[in-house]
């Protein structure tokens, strides 16, 4: 169903956001009946003129929960520094 969307919202578009005049960076794959099925558009390529869309069907989302857990993740100084301190914490014994 989705890849029904993208199709139709590219074949509407067409002149709008000057989609698929070019072919490189964007294929149709087919599944074994030979129906189009998958569609790969180069994000690089055309991934301002196709964001919009993806994020009004839900695909493509800036809100999505591994954007969250990333940018409240610690950096690499914060673990070592983490990692110290529970280091130390630790009950050492002496010789």
């Amino acid at each position: 169903m989705q890849i029904e969307k993208i199709m139709l919202f590219l074949q509407k578009n067409f002149k709008k956001y000057n989609i698929m005049n070019v072919a490189s960076g964007i294929i149709f794959e087919k599944d074994r009946e030979t129906q189009r099925r998958y569609l790969c558009v180069d994000l690089e390529q055309y991934g301002e003129k196709i964001t919009p869309f993806l994020e009004s069907i839900g695909i493509f989302s800036t809100d999505d929960d591994f954007e969250k857990a990333w940018t409240s993740s610690i950096t690499g100084n914060e673990l070592r520094q983490r990692m110290y301190q529970r280091i130390d914490a630790w009950p050492w014994k002496e010789k």
